[in-house]
């Protein structure tokens, strides 16, 4: 028995630095997948709206570039609405999220600068088409997606943190002792002399 704690007792995992380790929450898994549920309702609704401003209006950069980025996303956003359910998973999409995150806002930023500014949103992107209401939605929608890549970054990357340490355990001083001999140190190494106090 030392310092009071049974040699046989469970000791609960702990960082490098001693700290305990993080644990995860109830609630993780199911916020992460509304996350990427919102996340690719938001990039369906680009999707959509650009893809008909291309098929009937002229086509111009700029919704090339939300129907690129809107296709990509949904087509790595499809699959995530269940991983955040599989235990095994943890937080592997932290990386795309952050990508995806930038590409995002520089479609908001697209948005903003046809939309908002160079003539207002009945010039740009399609030119002289009066449908600001639309416009308005895929500006919109540009941004929830940015920010739902922001958010997803964190929350996977929070999972994948709690992932680390939740398995882990230190070994209880017996099991340091059968693997090294009596004095709990390697083979050949001398066990460290405790200081004594007075």
């Amino acid at each position: 028995m030392a310092f009071g704690r049974r040699n046989n007792a469970h000791v609960a995992p702990t960082t490098d630095y001693g700290a305990p380790a993080v644990r995860s929450n109830r609630l993780h898994r199911p916020l992460l997948a509304l996350n990427h549920a919102l996340h690719l309702a938001s990039s369906l609704i680009v999707l959509g709206i650009s893809a008909y401003f291309i098929h009937d209006y002229e086509n111009t950069t700029h919704l090339r570039y939300w129907v690129a980025i809107a296709s990509v996303s949904t087509f790595f956003y499809l699959p995530t609405l269940v991983l955040p359910a599989v235990k095994r998973y943890k937080g592997y999409l932290a990386p795309l999220a952050w990508v995806l995150s930038y590409l995002w806002l520089t479609g908001f930023i697209f948005a903003v600068q046809d939309y908002e500014y160079n003539g207002g949103c009945a010039v740009n992107s399609p030119r002289f088409v009066n449908k600001c209401s639309l416009k308005r939605t895929v500006e919109a929608f540009t941004f929830l997606a940015f920010f739902t890549n922001v958010v997803g970054t964190l929350l996977e990357a929070r999972l994948w943190d709690v992932q680390r340490f939740k398995h882990t355990r230190v070994a209880p001083a017996d099991d340091r002792e059968k693997h090294h001999g009596a004095g709990g140190a390697a083979p050949g190494v001398d066990a460290p002399v405790a200081h004594q106090t007075v």
